[in-house]
């Protein structure tokens, strides 16, 4: 695995999957040090990477948090999951069909 770190709150958050995944699909890393995480996004959709075990506020919580960003540029959760192939999959998802609006 690669390219699985980023910086957040000027230390190395290891995301534990390989962003550059993400990164083909278009996202950037939209990290800001007031939110909840890391996180990964597009013009449509941000991913946010908890940690269960760093974080009790992500306790409880999926791995990955998947929020559409609405025409305002607020966030409305639509999805978690433990699994970056799940995360993959709606990114795929979500650029098809802006593509075909």
């Amino acid at each position: 695995m690669t390219n699985t770190k980023v910086k957040w709150f000027n230390e190395d958050y290891d995301l534990g999957c390989d962003v550059s995944k993400l990164e083909e699909l278009g996202f950037e890393n939209s990290s800001w040090k007031d939110d909840i995480a890391p996180s990964f996004a597009n013009d449509k959709m941000q991913i946010y990477f908890l940690n269960r075990k760093k974080f009790k506020e992500h306790e409880g919580r999926s791995k990955f948090s998947i929020n559409k960003i609405l025409n305002d540029g607020s966030l409305k959760g639509i999805y978690e999951t433990d699994y970056f192939y799940k995360v993959l999959q709606l990114a795929k998802l979500s650029n098809e069909i802006n593509k075909n609006q």
